[in-house]
């Protein structure tokens, strides 16, 4: 370690590498020399040694070296830092001018890439105009040629139609000739036809009348001979009773007697039923029910068939909606044999498309016990109306195989209106209320079937209930000539309950029922039904019992006008 003298500046141990370092100390910073002033300062030096003096002197005289030693370190740290960044400028002015002259480069091989392509299309440009004109040169060969063509083709086919039209002619005075031959004999034919049908029609009214006079007349002799016996009768009895009082005291009492028990035993039956009814029996708000009939659903023999009901053996509907109803329905028919709770239906739809029917089906053919009832039964009840809803939940849970309620017009009391402001009566909110009290949970007893024409205006708590919703829209093509022809055979081609059949004119067939189905687009199932059993009572009304075709367009018409009639 080297240790200055006092009185000298210190000396860097780094200065025998070469490297000319100088310590600075207050403003003793060399200067140029100028003319006029001296060219050293002696009194910094003096200050310098007087520091020295008092360093020496101090005892930390070994640290103020070690210090004045790191900061020459630290000043040569600075300047290799200077030294190191000046390359590392030098460094990116050389990589920047590398990427100018790159991008110089690329836009040197980008423009004559540009030139090469400018020149290949003025090259393409100038082959595709050539090869135009080549084209344009054989179309107008080609249309010359086919100009020719078509001048000789039209020669010859004015010659073709020319002697056609002379062929045709000859034929057309020949048909003429031949027509008004057969004219002239079918005329005959039918004044012959007509004067012997109604010769012999004449014959059969006269046969007719006399039989009817005949058949009248033995009536009219019977209903007098009976009428003079009873007159006879009753004239006896009334002799023998005016002449024996006792008789007549007797018939009197026994009369009185016998009003007397029919009325009393009238009214017993009355209030017995009503007893019966109100503590056993169904709710009155049941208008079908299956409990306690003999059903041949319920009541099989053993050896009888298994086989499960066919709900839609005669129900015509669309194919997906068809599908989904046959899944619910054996879900239904199944679930107490799964081991699963009942699942709330709900059918809504346009009027007549068939809700109600197959509710009604699948309830009366489903082997469970059904119960039918109407939204509309519930408003008359007025206060009574919920204590008669809690019955009918509690009389439907009591079903050991399981009970289908049918509500018809749901929304006649499960409609939205439970706020205050709203026209709902009390006695309705009560009834809703009860309706989501009794379906909350999921049953094992009862399986709820809504029907209605507007499902926008249920309650959301009853549609939270549902859990599945099926929409019956109105017939297509297919549904409506499936419906024609079952609602055809149903009612024209079967004969009635009175034995009386309809003849149809074979006008009447599959191809008029297709042309029907087209022109009744729009119509639901009821107003097709309404329309055959229009063409039914169109037939009967005529007097006749023949239907034609003639009679059958006649009503279409009719009822197209008037669907809802």
């Amino acid at each position: 370690m080297h240790w200055p003298r006092f009185g000298q500046p210190p000396v860097s141990s780094t200065a025998a590498s070469g490297t000319p370092v100088t310590a600075s100390s207050g403003s003793s910073t060399s200067k140029k020399d100028e003319p006029g002033e001296s060219r050293f300062d002696p009194s910094n030096l003096e200050r310098g040694a007087v520091a020295l003096k008092d360093i020496d002197k101090s005892g930390h005289a070994s640290w103020a070296f070690e210090l004045a030693t790191l900061q020459e370190k630290s000043a040569q740290l600075n300047h290799q830092s200077e030294v190191e960044q000046q390359r590392v400028a030098r460094m990116q002015i050389e990589e920047q001018l590398a990427s100018a002259q790159a991008e110089e480069m690329r836009r040197t091989i980008s423009h004559m890439a540009d030139q090469e392509r400018s020149t290949a299309q003025y090259k393409a440009q100038m082959e595709y105009e050539l090869q135009g004109k080549k084209l344009e040169f054989q179309k107008e060969v080609l249309e010359y040629q086919l100009k020719r063509e078509q001048e000789q083709f039209m020669q010859h086919e004015s010659f073709r139609i020319k002697n056609e039209q002379q062929l045709e002619q000859a034929a057309r005075e020949t048909i003429q000739m031949r027509g008004s031959f057969d004219r002239e004999n079918a005329v005959a034919e039918a004044k012959a036809l007509a004067a012997g049908n109604a010769q012999q029609e004449r014959e059969n009214i006269e046969i007719r009348l006399r039989e009817m006079r005949a058949k009248h007349s033995e009536d009219r002799t019977t209903r007098m001979q009976a009428i003079e016996e009873t007159f006879s009768g009753l004239a006896s009895g009334a002799k023998a009773l005016h002449e024996d009082p006792s008789k007549m005291v007797t018939l009197v009492a026994g009369l009185t007697t016998l009003a007397l028990g029919v009325y009393s035993a009238r009214a017993a039956t009355r209030v017995v039923s009503t007893v019966i009814e109100k503590h056993l029996g169904r709710p009155p708000l049941v208008r079908e029910t299956s409990r306690w009939t003999w059903r041949p659903q319920v009541m099989r023999w053993p050896w009888a068939s298994a086989d499960k009901p066919n709900v839609f053996e005669n129900i015509v509907l669309e194919e997906e909606l068809s599908e989904r109803l046959q899944w619910s329905t054996n879900a239904l028919l199944n679930a107490q044999q799964n081991g699963t709770p009942f699942r709330h239906l709900m059918l809504h739809g346009p009027p007549g498309t068939g809700k109600t029917l197959f509710a009604r089906t699948l309830a009366r053919q489903s082997g469970l016990d059904y119960a039918i009832m109407s939204g509309g039964d519930l408003g008359p009840l007025g206060k009574e109306g919920p204590n008669e809803l809690h019955k009918l939940f509690n009389w439907a849970s009591r079903s050991k195989s399981g009970l289908v309620l049918f509500v018809d017009e749901a929304d006649a009391f499960l409609r939205r209106g439970r706020a205050a402001e709203t026209a709902m009566s009390e006695d309705a909110r009560n009834a809703l209320s009860v309706f989501l009290h009794h379906t909350g949970t999921e049953n094992a007893r009862v399986a709820v079937i809504l029907a209605t024409n507007v499902p926008s205006v249920l309650d959301r708590a009853v549609l939270d209930r549902i859990d599945e919703a099926f929409e019956f829209p109105k017939p297509q093509y297919e549904q409506r000539i499936a419906m024609l022809k079952m609602f055809v055979d149903q009612y024209l081609f079967k004969p009635t309950k009175k034995g009386r059949g309809i003849e149809i004119e074979e006008g009447v067939n599959e191809d008029f029922l297709q042309q029907v189905a087209k022109r009744t687009e729009g119509l639901s199932g009821r107003q097709l039904a309404k329309l055959v059993l229009a063409l039914q009572s169109a037939v009967f009304g005529s007097g006749t019992q023949r239907l034609t075709k003639g009679l059958a367009e006649t009503v279409l018409e009719w009822r197209l006008a008037n669907p809802n009639a």
